[in-house]
């Protein structure tokens, strides 16, 4: 049975369009992969307050996860409004066509805001992105199984992003757990 793209959009979830929106963000970037993908939906979910209910994030092995995302990302894939080549997470044209006929249930100012996270976090190293979030929302790091890691190398990841020009010198030192004097000096070195 054939769904047309009007019965298809009826269904959407504010979180499958929050799921579209992302992946239509930054010119149809491709999410690399599972990690990434909880990642950004998380900082949406934490800045949208109806994302958040319906994602219900909880600490997982990467940190913050959800299960209804995941769960949604794969009927997203079923409908062929997204597709995945390797590790990657691809809008469709169908896809595409989805979020333009979908009644808009975002902000301009949540739009942005969601543009403004992918383009943050879409090409940071999956160290570099865990890094960020697990000393920006410690709550999320108890059921970690690669916390350890992550923290041991803080201070280089910190200056990874530091020197990508993604964060500024008061949120580096903070994710390095150095005051600034400190960090520019091993930023120096």
């Amino acid at each position: 049975m054939e769904f047309s793209i009007e019965d298809i959009v009826e269904d959407l979830t504010d979180l499958d369009l929050a799921i579209l929106q992302l992946l239509h963000a930054g010119n149809d970037s491709p999410l690399k992969g599972r990690v990434a993908f909880q990642k950004e939906m998380f900082l949406i979910a934490d800045y949208i307050e109806k994302i958040r209910e319906q994602a219900e994030f909880i600490p997982h092995t990467f940190g913050p996860y959800s299960e209804a995302a995941e769960y949604e990302m794969g009927n997203l894939r079923s409908l062929e409004l997204v597709e995945e080549k390797g590790h990657e997470y691809h809008i469709t044209p169908t896809g595409i066509a989805a979020i333009r006929k979908a009644k808009s249930v975002f902000s301009q100012e949540e739009i942005e805001a969601i543009v403004d996270f992918k383009k943050f976090l879409n090409d940071l190293s999956e160290d570099e992105l865990l890094l960020f979030i697990y000393v920006s929302h410690p709550e999320f790091t108890e059921e970690s199984a690669v916390y350890d890691r992550v923290i041991k190398k803080r201070i280089l990841t910190a200056i990874s992003l530091y020197k990508k020009g993604k964060v500024s010198l008061e949120k580096a030192a903070f994710l390095a757990g150095l005051p600034v004097e400190k960090f520019l000096d091993s930023a120096r070195g």
